[in-house]
């Protein structure tokens, strides 16, 4: 996914602060109802330890949706949809949002 958005000069969606989040879910809710849509956040390296794929830094801006992140069955992917963030397995298939 990551790569795909790097062919289109991007990177998959950092989350920074509210007003990104608020933006994204609109966008998502729009083309599709409700989401979910993959971001460019992972805890991959470190369970519970939340960064950007793009630039390896601590994700800045996390609003999980209702008794998330769990962590089932590995989860180490972050998607976003219209109740907020969830963790997900990476290796779905999916829908996913770029930034450029």
């Amino acid at each position: 996914m990551n790569d795909r958005c790097k062919g289109l000069g991007g990177y998959l969606v950092q989350i920074d602060d509210v007003d990104e989040s608020q933006f994204v879910q609109f966008l998502t809710t729009a083309v599709s109802g409700r989401g979910p849509f993959f971001t460019g956040i992972t805890d991959e390296e470190t369970e519970g330890r939340f960064y950007t794929y793009n630039d390896r830094k601590i994700a800045k801006y996390l609003d999980w949706r209702w008794f998330q992140p769990d962590n089932w069955w590995n989860e180490d992917c972050v998607e976003i949809g219209y109740y907020g963030l969830n963790d997900a397995k990476c290796g779905k298939s999916g829908r996913y949002v770029c930034e450029v």
